[in-house]
């Protein structure tokens, strides 16, 4: 009998807590990516301060850009071949000094704030040969093999924590809260309501052309940068974010063709909207998007400062990377 193919090593890095900052973050991606010695695969996951890190100091025209206030609750994050004037109300963003960041990556323009769950995937040509280095079939692999996986196991989450007290109407039957209601069971498995509204579905997970939709609404943004050899695939799921903060965005040009004219606001969904029921719920998040990376790879953890450390070596530090050939750029108002 053949023995199943060895499992891909994968090196798994734990930013949350670790005080980066968004653009330290996306800064030490790239230079995972294009710079790792050892060719390794990586998952990264973390929720960051879209202003506030601690190796990266900004500096413009010999002035610490940063020492300026800036408003502090999010960052605005474009693709590499973004255009600020056709993307952002650059009016609004210039009043309120909003911080705004091309990454190196392609892709489109999100707003990233401290309830942003931010995973990354860096693959390798050689360890992933089955996966084509092209964005629709990275995605398609990372849909069906992560995070398919990862929202069937949150719904799962959801259901399993019902409570048969939450109704005092109904204590046998078995009970949860969400979007502020108390609900239940019915005997389709349906969520329903305890005023009896219709049933609450949490829907699925799809990948839906280029996005993660969670039936008819976008969850999050992703982009993907392709080197030889590799790939890098960023994922800002929106676990929540202040509705006003869409505006700083335009209705772009070029868009889906299932989000028609929709708003930000008719077009977006937020994950604590299905999941907030859950105890610790952007915990819980990562913890399943690990899992479902330990079922298909064989995953080493690495610590940041391993990983400062080979920045150090490699690259003369995250301030002489940043300054010098990293294409992660603060765009400044004019």
């Amino acid at each position: 009998m053949a023995s199943a193919p060895a499992r891909a090593k994968l090196s798994y890095l734990n930013l949350i807590g670790s005080g980066l900052s968004l653009l330290e973050r996306l800064s030490l991606e790239e230079a995972l990516l294009r710079h790792d010695p050892l060719k390794r695969c990586w998952a990264i996951a973390g929720s960051h301060d879209p202003i506030h890190g601690s190796r990266i100091r900004i500096i413009d025209d010999g002035n610490i850009a940063n020492s300026s206030p800036r408003y502090q609750s999010c960052a605005i994050v474009l693709g590499l071949g973004g255009k600020p004037e056709q993307l952002v109300n650059l009016n609004e963003t210039k009043r309120d000094n909003v911080l705004m960041i091309k990454r190196f990556s392609g892709g489109g323009t999100v707003v990233v704030d401290h309830d942003s769950l931010l995973t990354t995937f860096i693959g390798r040509t050689d360890a992933l040969p089955d996966v084509q280095p092209y964005p629709r079939e990275i995605m398609q692999w990372s849909s069906d093999t992560i995070f398919g996986p990862v929202f069937d196991s949150l719904k799962a989450d959801v259901l399993k924590n019902v409570s048969s007290d939450a109704c005092g109407d109904f204590p046998k039957k078995k009970t949860l809260v969400m979007h502020g209601k108390s609900c239940g069971l019915n005997d389709n498995r349906q969520l329903t309501t305890s005023n009896n509204a219709a049933p609450i579905h949490v829907p699925d997970f799809e990948l839906r052309e280029n996005d993660y939709v969670l039936g008819v609404k976008k969850m999050g943004g992703n982009a993907q940068s392709i080197v030889k050899g590799g790939w890098l695939h960023h994922t800002s799921f929106l676990w929540d974010y202040v509705d006003d903060h869409m505006q700083y965005l335009t209705l772009p040009n070029k868009r889906p063709d299932y989000r028609g004219d929709r708003s930000h606001d008719d077009f977006l969904a937020k994950l604590k909207s299905y999941y907030g029921s859950l105890d610790n719920g952007k915990k819980v998040f990562f913890d399943r998007f690990k899992e479902a990376t330990e079922h298909t790879f064989h995953v080493e953890e690495v610590s940041l400062k391993e990983v400062i450390g080979l920045v150090d070596e490699e690259l003369g530090g995250m301030q002489t990377w940043f300054d010098g050939k990293c294409r992660t750029r603060i765009i400044e108002h004019g």
